[in-house]
């Protein structure tokens, strides 16, 4: 059976309207959470911290400074 990696398990949360959270850094489509981002259209995703915070249009991106940024925390 395959195992899933974390990267995969994080994206399924966001995509099934949830978030993950990693001492106080998260990541979420923020359309499911803030109504007026929907009146674009568009699907934006943000990574947020106390020293960051930024929207992304691709998951991948989100994803990709998500883990840059938790790697640092560590």
């Amino acid at each position: 059976m395959h195992k899933k990696s974390y990267r995969q398990n994080v994206r399924e949360r966001i995509t099934s309207g949830r978030y993950s959270e990693y001492k106080g850094l998260s990541i979420c489509m923020i359309n499911d959470f803030y109504e007026p981002m929907t009146m674009n259209k568009k699907i934006k995703y943000q990574v947020h911290c106390r020293s960051f915070s930024g929207l992304y249009e691709d998951i991948e991106e989100a994803l990709n400074k998500f883990f840059e940024l938790r790697r640092k925390m560590r």
